[in-house]
């Protein structure tokens, strides 16, 4: 007879597995989520931070974003909504759609971008959830996922479209 795994003891793994395990459990799904915006028109980035250097588009992509949408939209989210509300089951889930509704409609190019990043976002919200529970803290963990993310995106795009054009 075929063992059916439990969710604790999948939460149990994902809290007790190696940190680079656990990384790559959250970056792949979101690597593959993100390739999906390959198959969407290239979106207008004339407002953007976007640059006309590597170097600076790299830095703004791989450390600046990261570290300022992990602040707003997981830490900060999270930890206000677990603030409020004390019902651990309500506030899991309250806190990963704030979290992921507030990061999509940070991303907002078209409809489908919105749609993936918020996807996107629960991916990112349920690892600061899990991180949490684990020794080397969520903020570290959401910010590396992030940060390797944007950064084989950032390298992937240089190198189907080249720089940015303004």
């Amino acid at each position: 007879m075929k063992e059916r795994i439990s969710k604790t003891t999948l939460v149990s793994y994902l809290i007790n597995t190696p940190a680079y395990i656990y990384i790559l459990i959250f970056l792949c799904p979101s690597l593959f989520i993100g390739f999906m915006t390959t198959l969407l028109p290239e979106p207008d980035l004339t407002d953007s931070m976007a640059t006309n250097s590597l170097v600076l588009n790299l830095i703004i992509a791989v450390l600046l974003a990261p570290i300022i949408e992990t602040t707003i939209f997981q830490a900060l989210i999270i930890e206000i909504v677990f603030k409020f509300i004390k019902r651990p089951r309500l506030n899991i889930w309250i806190a990963i759609l704030a979290s992921s509704t507030a990061f999509a409609l940070n991303h907002t190019y078209s409809f489908w971008y919105i749609f993936i990043t918020f996807i996107a976002g629960v991916i990112l919200a349920l690892a600061y959830y899990l991180g949490k529970y684990r020794k080397e803290g969520a903020f570290i963990l959401v910010f590396i996922i992030h940060s390797m993310y944007n950064l084989l995106t950032s390298l992937y795009n240089f190198c189907l479209y080249g720089f940015p054009s303004h």
